[in-house]
């Protein structure tokens, strides 16, 4: 998310599903006649489309398939609980024999655990976990790979890794904070130099994940209000001995109310969609397609200079984080090579997948 300095700044800190409105109009075109069938008919005549030029784009030889069978408008927001008894299991998970009681604080507002020259923390639902001896070393070279993609498996000093044993370390550490939702990896980085594995991973409702990678595209109005797309996610990485390094993860969204979908936008329509919709003399190159529950979200500024925001911002973002967004599946096509992808985040044109709006998500 790119930082706005000024008299008049956004309220940057808070975390990233504090909004109190949303707008998921704001950078889209729309489309009223779109083509709907039954749900599990959405990647019928997916297949034959694959790796075609459609003049404005090109789609690429293989996508990340989503193996599901219900989809929803979802109304969720973010509850934080910072519980002690969560907490404290939670690093007993973690350390194992090595956990220290006494290495338990509430300082600075969240539940913290020094781990050597480390520190854990609880942000009520936020996690970050760091093993005692764990030392950032930046990961810039080695294999990628990703999940649905990419052939065969990921190594590590020459040993096969298997991604399913990530899965189930992560769900044996954080499963329990996360009850509605499915823990996936979806994209690795090795780096055999410094003995690790990076990792993404997505928090999945009823296998359709959640957007897990932060997106480029983010504006601010004449009156520092900022929209951006939220993202939903788990970090970290694992060593040579299997071992995790560190694991960080989003606090979990608390769905309010679903309304089931029986139909949708195929993905054979999404692209006759684009064909349309794209403007032409633009092109772009899509690495993958996936769907995913993405929010728009706008963000209302907030005057720090003055003192009393100052003093409430706090309580301001836990009532920012108790508004209810809305959250609906949309076909994420990613632009390969995109120019955020410099940043972490990443560039999509998103179709969406009930009612046929598309989103130039940009930077």
């Amino acid at each position: 998310m790119k930082k706005n300095y000024g008299v008049v700044i956004s309220l940057l800190f808070l975390f990233l599903f504090g909004c109190s409105s949303q707008d998921n109009k704001s950078n889209n075109h729309s489309t009223d006649d779109a083509r709907l069938e039954p749900v599990e008919q959405a990647y019928d005549g997916c297949d034959k489309l694959l790796g075609s030029d459609h003049g404005s784009f090109k789609l690429p030889e293989k996508i990340s398939k989503v193996d599901f069978n219900k989809v929803y408008s979802l109304s969720c927001n973010t509850l934080k609980n910072d519980d002690m008894t969560n907490a404290e299991k939670l690093f007993k998970t973690f350390y194992g024999d090595d956990f220290d009681e006494s290495a338990l604080s509430t300082d600075n507002g969240g539940i913290v655990y020094q781990a050597g020259m480390n520190t854990s923390a609880y942000w009520g639902m936020d996690i970050a976990l760091y093993s005692a001896d764990y030392e950032f070393q930046e990961n810039s070279s080695g294999q990628t790979y990703v999940v649905g993609l990419d052939e065969g498996g990921i190594t590590l000093g020459g040993k096969a890794i298997d991604v399913t044993d990530i899965d189930s370390g992560l769900n044996n550490y954080i499963a329990d904070f996360y009850k509605d939702f499915t823990i996936n990896t979806k994209e690795f980085s090795v780096n055999d130099t410094v003995g690790r594995i990076d990792f993404t991973a997505s928090l999945d409702y009823e296998n359709v994940p959640f957007q897990y990678s932060p997106s480029a595209y983010s504006r601010t109005d004449n009156e520092n209000n900022m929209s951006y797309w939220t993202f939903l996610q788990v970090t970290g990485s694992i060593g040579e001995d299997g071992k995790f390094d560190f694991i960080n993860a989003n606090a979990p969204l608390n769905i309010l109310d679903k309304t089931e979908k029986t139909e949708m936008i195929p993905f054979d329509e999404a692209v006759k969609i684009l064909e349309t919709e794209l403007a032409k003399g633009s092109y772009y190159e899509f690495s993958n397609v996936e769907l995913m529950y993405c929010c728009l979200a706008n963000q209302p500024a907030l005057d720090m200079t003055e003192e009393d925001n100052v003093a409430k911002a706090e309580q301001l973002a836990e009532e920012y984080n108790k508004t209810p967004k809305t959250f609906e599946p949309m076909w994420c096509f990613e632009i390969n090579g995109g120019d955020g992808a410099s940043e972490g985040a990443k560039e999509y044109i998103k179709v969406n997948a009930l009612g046929g709006e598309v989103f130039v998500d940009v930077s």
